[in-house]
């Protein structure tokens, strides 16, 4: 049995454990602030604690940003204060430390290989997983094969532009999908529609009032007011639902998938908006067979299971597949 140090590390957050090929966590789930400036020294300091439970015999690794998965490099690495890292090389100093192979995969990418080992899929042949969080991302797995792009560059779905003619955009992309429907975006919609939609100009509520002097203006303050009965938060919601279901019906119409798969903080904690939302509008922009759609059972460890799922592909590791057990056996 192989015991595998799995970190899924994220702008904000850094989590590690070790996994087995079939899926359990054989320490519980440490969760700490990614230090982004520091991320080599964070991982070989988390990995010499990993290392003194049990010997490992690789290190897998999902991480956000543009990857250079044969290099073990994370190309370019967006924080949340908004800087630009680049060239963070992660896979010498594993090497070179603790003499273990490197298996390093973008977020987006790992997630789609976790779902497909670990999640929902059991008889369907393609899935795609979809993160809503501070953004919007996702990952395709066709028959076993992730799909990653020329330069592995695929999976950044939030920039699927569903309003080209809004004023909104995302890293210069004209009414991306994530400029309206991803953590960030959901409250810069919300205020631009205050602004610039005549039906609501003038209407007066506590949540147009937040929204109009911006103060505690967030996404979770959107779904709270609709579900308080708030209209104007209400019509914002359904129209994020619309265009949820345009970039959902634009990804199955392009791969066709049997199975898609919901994660990230936005879906997980507002099921009833986001995934119904979508199945309601959905017939208007899905031509081919519509798929099977469900949240995600991975949770917030999505990353750790996309790691193994990153170790799975790149070994030919064979072992059962199924949504695994996370308790652990050993204290972390």
């Amino acid at each position: 049995m192989a015991f595998v140090a799995l970190f899924g590390i994220g702008s904000t957050n850094f989590h590690s454990t070790i996994g087995t090929p079939n899926g359990d966590f054989v320490t519980d789930v440490s969760t700490e602030p990614t230090q982004a400036h520091r991320l080599e020294t964070q991982l070989l300091e988390r990995l010499e604690e990993l290392q003194s439970h049990r010997p490992l015999d690789a290190v897998a690794i999902s991480a956000p940003g543009l990857v250079d998965a044969e290099a073990g490099h994370i190309r370019k690495f967006d924080t949340p204060e908004g800087d630009l890292i680049e060239q963070i090389d992660l896979q010498t100093p594993i090497e070179d430390a603790f003499d273990l192979p490197v298996y390093l995969e973008n977020d987006c990418t790992a997630s789609a290989l976790g779902e497909w080992y670990f999640g929902r899929r059991e008889d369907h042949d393609s899935l795609i997983h979809l993160t809503f969080g501070t953004g919007i991302g996702g990952g395709v797995v066709d028959r076993g094969h992730p799909l990653r792009g020329e330069s592995a560059q695929a999976g950044e779905f939030g920039l699927l532009s569903v309003a080209p003619d809004s004023d909104l955009s995302s890293t210069g992309v004209t009414g991306a999908w994530e400029a309206f429907c991803s953590g960030r975006g959901i409250p810069r919609y919300v205020a631009h529609r205050l602004e610039t939609d005549e039906e609501w100009d003038g209407s007066e509520s506590a949540f147009t009032r937040t929204v109009a002097n911006e103060e505690g203006f967030t996404a979770p303050a959107v779904f709270e007011a609709a579900q308080a009965g708030d209209n104007f938060a209400q019509a914002c919601l359904e129209q994020i639902s619309r265009y949820n279901a345009a970039g959902v019906g634009a990804l199955c119409n392009a791969f066709n998938p049997g199975l898609v798969t919901l994660g990230g903080g936005v879906a997980l904690n507002n099921e009833e908006w986001i995934l119904e939302g979508i199945e309601c509008h959905l017939e208007e922009f899905c031509f081919v067979e519509r798929p099977t759609f469900a949240l995600s059972p991975l949770g917030e460890e999505i990353g750790l299971y996309g790691a193994l799922g990153t170790y799975r592909d790149r070994t030919g590791s064979q072992s059962a597949v199924g949504v695994p057990n996370s308790a652990s056996s050993t204290s972390d």
